[in-house]
């Protein structure tokens, strides 16, 4: 049974790109995805256009960067590696070695290790296409069970999500209530300061007028 789950989390996935694969001409557009193929054994899954890894490698590594595709692969996931970071529960995610399948839809697929058991949050950031204007990079998260939502990843909210999972739902953390807050916090603190700053300009003022007065 759970194996049958398994197999249906994967083949909803490879659905996902394959129907991606139609917007293989478009550099600006990405998918990047959080697989469990099965309990504790998750791979990390990135599918875009040829195009737009070309241009983030002779963009980071220059023009003549490779001269072959074995070269141009290595590449491509030293990139992702420098610019793709995977926090769980708290903890950071190494990506581990990573498989390149090279065409006008290039997947590159990481495995990873040390996933948690129990996921319960997870924070990502994908910033292996910010060169590319208007990128846009579509992220899911795909489990057993887990409601299927995307999460655009892009220039606006700086290629990053945090995401909490609970019971068979996925939801986007908002963070500007706890930045709200956090102004809230600072404003009173900020005008105290100031308040006290006179208070003390004042205090100074008096004294040394009081110490004028004495003197004559």
């Amino acid at each position: 049974m759970l194996m049958k789950k398994t197999l249906k989390s994967i083949l909803a996935a490879f659905v996902w790109l394959t129907a991606m694969a139609a917007h293989a001409h478009q550099p600006d557009l990405s998918t990047f995805t959080l697989v469990e193929q099965q309990p504790g054994n998750w791979m990390l899954v990135l599918n875009a256009s040829l195009t737009a890894f070309q241009q983030e490698v002779r963009y980071t590594y220059g023009e003549d960067s490779y001269t072959s595709p074995e070269e141009f692969n290595k590449l491509v996931i030293k990139h992702l590696k420098d610019k793709v970071s995977l926090n769980i529960n708290g903890r950071e995610v190494a990506l581990g070695n990573g498989l390149v399948k090279l065409g006008h839809a290039t997947t590159v697929a990481f495995k990873l290790s040390g996933v948690p058991a129990d996921v319960s949050e997870v924070y990502v950031k994908n910033a292996g296409f910010q060169d590319i204007h208007h990128s846009q990079v579509v992220f899911s998260v795909v489990k057993n069970e887990l409601g299927r939502k995307q999460f655009i990843l892009s220039e606006e909210n700086n290629y990053q999500a945090h995401l909490a999972l609970e019971g068979n739902q996925i939801e986007l953390v908002k963070t500007s209530d706890r930045a709200t807050s956090l102004t809230w916090l600072l404003v009173p603190g900020i005008a105290l300061m100031l308040m006290l700053g006179l208070y003390l300009a004042c205090v100074k003022s008096i004294s040394i007028a009081t110490a004028g007065i004495a003197k004559v």
